[in-house]
């Protein structure tokens, strides 16, 4: 590994006392029950602690408080030093199998029906399992949703980790997405949106909506249908917006000798 004393921060020279007052800064430093903590480091922590106090791999330390220096287990001995300072609930660290992370296309059907999904997931070590999840409302796109103990179980005896799902929304041919509303464009002609209309609105979760357009309705004119879009976590449903898309013809000069309602 790395120069012991490099890691922890001290001299060659230093003392007892400051070797070990560094290497309880670093280790409650980066302890992984702490908020930011890091694993890693934590164990590079204790392994340059080792080798200083060991003095040699053969040589076997105890020092105050019981700690063993030479410990198979590096967390054994800091975990007392921990729980003097943050409570006893951190003396003992459960072990638990590892968290595992994917991403999931969803269609806009899947999360308005909050549809089930069966996923074979494959561990490092080569070794998998298959889960069914359910898609809880409020999804949009990019969103990371956690089922617990749903990751790696190949340890025995000890909870499965965590399963992390990000979800990615995938295009639809007739409905744009904003956040938990959807918007449908809808065509119509010059003369329906002179004289105005009606139309007919097939909304995602699969209903016909009568639609009112008002005569001189604008191109890029929205009309809200609430509570049409996607589902929110504890709220209600988002809106659809269908935005009008006014068709005008194009027209030549001999078009203009005609009568108006010949060219609409």
């Amino acid at each position: 590994m790395n120069d012991p004393w490099a890691v922890l921060g001290v001299s060659r020279t230093s003392s007892d006392d400051e070797i070990k007052q560094a290497y309880r800064r670093l280790a409650k430093q980066h302890h992984p029950d702490r908020p930011g903590g890091d694993e890693t480091k934590f164990k590079q922590v204790n392994e340059a602690y080792d080798i200083i106090k060991n003095g040699g791999p053969q040589q076997q330390q105890q020092a105050p408080n019981g700690f063993n220096f030479n410990s198979r287990n590096p967390f054994e001995g800091f975990e007392d030093i921990f729980a003097q300072q943050f409570g006893s609930q951190f003396r003992q660290r459960p072990r638990r199998n590892a968290d595992t992370r994917i991403t999931v296309p969803v269609s806009l059907e899947d999360i308005i029906h909050q549809s089930k999904k069966i996923l074979d997931l494959k561990f490092r070590n080569g070794h998998g399992r298959q889960v069914t999840i359910t898609l809880p409302p409020g999804v949009t796109d990019g969103a990371e949703v956690r089922y617990a103990q749903y990751g790696e179980n190949t340890i025995p005896d000890v909870p499965a980790g965590s399963l992390f799902v990000t979800f990615q929304v995938k295009p639809h041919p007739q409905f744009a997405v904003e956040e938990h509303n959807l918007v449908k464009r809808l065509n119509i002609s010059i003369r329906e949106a002179m004289i105005g209309t009606e139309k007919i609105i097939d909304t995602l979760d699969g209903r016909n909506l009568k639609l009112n357009i008002r005569p001189g309705t604008q191109s890029k004119t929205r009309l809200r249908i609430p509570e049409g879009g996607l589902p929110r976590n504890k709220k209600p449903n988002g809106d659809l917006f269908v935005e009008i898309n006014v068709q005008i013809p194009a027209l030549t000069e001999t078009d203009l000798e005609k009568k108006l309602q010949d060219l609409l």
